[in-house]
């Protein structure tokens, strides 16, 4: 099955425009059809979600011309399986831990800028150092978690 949706997805690249391909998320998709496919072997709704899958990739191929209605439906179907994933199996996105370290950073070199105040040179820099720091960590968890990712 999950071959023949490769496919599927795989012949969408060719026939749609780059563009096209980039709102639709065309190469995500692949990959959650790869991580649907490992999961319906231990979850039933997973089994019923590669039917939303299969549906959702008859909405674009079905369209003579893809409507702001035809990527809505599309956007609904893929949208409740992600939200599975991220609920049912604890999965997060791909840059989850680099977004949330970044951030973190940011406010950790917020906090330490304001013990220099009277530096304002100084002050600066480790306000900015502190989201490239956690950027830096968040993208070495990124890979340590793999597993965990969508």
């Amino acid at each position: 099955m999950f071959v023949d949706i490769n496919n599927r997805i795989d012949r969408l690249i060719d026939k749609l425009d780059d563009v096209e391909v980039r709102r639709l998320q065309l190469e995500y998709l692949k990959t959650v059809a790869e991580r649907l496919e490992r999961e319906s072997g231990s979850c039933e709704k997973c089994s019923y979600l590669k039917e939303d899958l299969q549906d959702a990739l008859n909405i674009i191929e079905k369209a003579e011309e893809i409507k702001e209605s035809h990527r809505r439906a599309y956007n609904t179907r893929i949208k409740t399986i992600i939200s599975h994933f991220r609920k049912v199996h604890n999965l997060k996105s791909k840059s989850h831990y680099e977004t949330q370290y970044s951030q973190m950073g940011l406010l950790g070199g917020i906090i330490a800028g304001i013990w220099f105040f009277d530096y304002l040179v100084l002050m600066l820099a480790i306000i900015l150092t502190g989201p490239i720091i956690g950027r830096f960590i968040g993208k070495i968890r990124d890979k340590n978690n793999h597993e965990d990712l969508i």
